[in-house]
């Protein structure tokens, strides 16, 4: 090797160390800033949901996720985003951060957590079947967490349906019984109001209005709505009656006209009021129920770190 090499040789060795201690350097002196940094947007994003300050919670959260998608913490932002989102009622933005932590967790602690506040939000939705079953999912699970109130739920949600046979299969079910323990008289007794709910008919309330303009909505318990029916259908009737009477066929004719249209709608208004009256019944039941089995308050988040309450007001 001639001189030039050698200097070439020792040149390189130099430009290598150098650059090499330089990395080492700024990597020692870089990590710590990185953690800093990630520990600042974790705590940022905590305290604004805990400040209810949830959207911005939900911006800081997908920073961190873009910043240290490897992080420590990146489970628990996944997370707070589906929970800030459920708490701002933003039912179907939280089914689908719900369902991305899901796809990326699947074997999460909070896993039976995650899937409890996506059935809630389908709740709301009015999503009963779905919500059901991923109730029953979590019935299903091995894990005890939130087991007790899918249960409960779930026969919150067969007793608004009335489907009797199939509570009673549940509470004749011995793990069944074990889960919700004290609640079984409560649930029986709920079981009962409901089946002595005086629903009213809605074929009955049409062939009423049909005979007597009115009576349909006085069956219905909407007196107002039975007395303005009856006075209008009553008042062109006559009109038309002595219309025809006088021999002043065009305005009888018109008024015959408007009177289809009110005596159709007066039965309408009679089917579509013992339909809201029934249904007023069920939320009113159900209502009852999901207070009755204790489940207006839940913890949205239990992590070492956050403990907050959501009230379900149905």
């Amino acid at each position: 090797m001639n001189k030039r090499n050698c200097h070439i040789t020792f040149i390189f060795i130099v430009i290598t160390i150098v650059i090499t201690y330089n990395y080492s350097y700024a990597n020692d002196t870089l990590n710590p800033c990185y953690d800093l940094q990630e520990e600042y947007i974790y705590k940022f994003s905590i305290d604004l949901f805990e400040e209810g300050e949830y959207y911005r919670a939900i911006t800081e959260a997908k920073r961190y996720i873009s910043y240290f998608p490897q992080g420590k913490n990146v489970e628990d932002m996944y997370k707070l985003i589906g929970d800030s989102y459920l708490m701002s009622n933003e039912w179907s933005d939280a089914i689908n951060a719900y369902d991305e932590f899901i796809g990326s967790f699947p074997n999460s602690p909070f896993i039976n957590q995650i899937i409890f506040y996506k059935a809630i939000c389908l709740v709301k939705k009015n999503d009963y079947k779905e919500a059901k079953r991923l109730f029953k999912q979590i019935v299903d699970s091995h894990s005890p967490l939130k087991k007790n109130e899918s249960i409960l739920w779930k026969i919150s949600l067969l007793i608004q349906e009335s489907n009797f046979e199939e509570i009673e299969k549940l509470l004749n079910d011995e793990s069944i019984r074990q889960e919700i323990g004290q609640k079984i008289d409560i649930i029986k007794q709920t079981l009962s109001l409901k089946k002595k709910a005086n629903y009213k008919s809605p074929v009955l309330a049409g062939i009423m209005s049909s005979i007597l303009p009115g009576s349909g909505q006085f069956y219905n318990e909407r007196y107002k709505d039975g007395i303005y029916s009856f006075i209008l259908n009553a008042l062109f009737i006559l009109g038309a009656v002595k219309a025809y009477t006088d021999e002043n066929y065009a305005v009888g004719g018109i008024l015959t006209i408007f009177e289809a249209g009110w005596y159709t709608g007066n039965i309408y208004s009679a089917l579509n009021g013992a339909q809201k009256f029934n249904r007023k019944i069920n939320e009113d039941i159900f209502k009852i129920s999901i207070g009755n089995f204790g489940l207006l308050e839940n913890e949205v988040r239990r992590t070492p770190k956050i403990s907050v309450i959501f009230r379900f007001p149905f």
